[in-house]
């Protein structure tokens, strides 16, 4: 992969974890409805995600990940070094916040009080959305998105790395026991992939690339002014009751791939300002799953001990800028500690890989 596709890459990966941070972070119960109008784009934002998420697959399959072994660990390691953390750091936070202000732990806004311990548990294996459970997890409840990708990792891997008949029927009992809702959404991650082995062949040329590059941004557009202006989605819309922002979602998804295809053809013209950035926007989008992980069970602690209200200037001080910072400090034991990570699955793996060795 380019270089300046890769950190435009990282800058769209950025400005996504952001907008989810901002759009939520915005609610009148943290920083009394700030920065509200960004809330509309939260949905899009983590389709951008499950679309960029499908590319680099797409990429490290292809380039580093070329065995089973090397994509379990990697995926392992990506996957818990953020997640692990996350989910303890939730119960920490929703068992002092609820100590000190149980008012504020509300199902008005989607905190679940029951089953508590059902909900970890769940969520350390991804299992929290399969068929129709939707189980959340504590105050986190962007954690959900997890319980959908790590299985299009799985599904995928077992599919690329196996051969013969156990290929589809390995794939077909994964997607039996991950469900319909997990399913449905799986094409959206699986463009991602077909965009980077597009861009990687080489087929399309920097005219077709302007007009996928500029068009996809045209359309976009269209489609949210659409969507603001009727409030609701063309009458094409497809109807499916587990997600009913599917039709969004297959839209938004299709036209980022397509920009992801379109700027990597074209990509060379933005290189100056892209490479002239790149540190400080690779460093930025080394936290960017720590800031989407984390940033709910954070501010919602810290309306438990913050002493203004809501729309007071201090209080949004505190919830946008310290909460921010204090994300980029945990993004340093958290994912930019990979590769401790990463050597321990390794090691994992080999530990159970002997015996099964021995026994042959």
């Amino acid at each position: 992969m380019r270089r300046h596709t890769s950190t435009y890459l990282d800058l769209v990966r950025f400005t996504a974890a952001m907008v989810v941070f901002i759009g939520h972070t915005s609610g009148r119960r943290l920083a009394g409805g700030l920065g509200w109008q960004i809330a509309d784009y939260m949905d899009e934002a983590v389709t951008v995600f499950f679309v960029m998420s499908g590319f680099v697959i797409g990429y490290v399959m292809q380039q580093r990940e070329t065995t089973p072994q090397a994509y379990a660990v990697a995926r392992a390691a990506r996957m818990y070094s953020v997640a692990l953390p996350a989910v303890v750091f939730t119960i920490i936070l929703d068992t002092m916040g609820r100590s000190l202000r149980p008012d504020l732990y509300s199902e008005v806004w989607g905190y679940r009080s029951e089953g508590v311990g059902m909900q970890f548990a769940a969520a350390v294996v991804f299992i929290n959305q399969i068929w129709y459970w939707g189980l959340p997890v504590g105050s986190n409840l962007v954690y959900w998105s997890l319980g959908y990708e790590v299985w299009y990792y799985v599904i995928f891997g077992v599919f690329m790395f196996s051969s013969g008949r156990w290929r589809w029927v390995a794939t077909g009992l994964l997607m039996l026991f991950v469900g319909p809702n997990i399913v449905a959404l799986f094409p959206i991650w699986l463009v991602g992939v077909l965009a980077f082995r597009v861009s990687a062949s080489g087929k399309v040329d920097q005219r077709l690339g302007a007009w996928m590059f500029y068009g996809s941004i045209v359309l976009i557009l269209i489609h949210q002014w659409w969507i603001a202006r009727h409030g609701a989605l063309p009458p094409f819309a497809l109807r499916y009751v587990g997600l009913p922002n599917i039709t969004n979602d297959y839209v938004v998804g299709i036209l980022v791939a397509c920009h992801f295809v379109g700027f990597n053809a074209i990509g060379a013209r933005f290189s100056g300002p892209l490479l002239a950035a790149e540190r400080p926007i690779r460093w930025c989008a080394g936290a960017t799953f720590t800031i989407y992980l984390f940033h709910l069970p954070l501010t919602q602690f810290l309306t438990t001990v913050v002493p203004w209200p809501p729309e007071h200037w201090a209080t949004r001080l505190v919830m946008f800028g310290g909460a921010l910072i204090m994300l980029f400090a945990i993004a340093e034991v958290t994912e930019r500690r990979k590769d401790v990570w990463r050597r321990f699955f390794f090691r994992l793996l080999n530990l159970f890989a002997r015996p099964v060795a021995m026994a042959r």
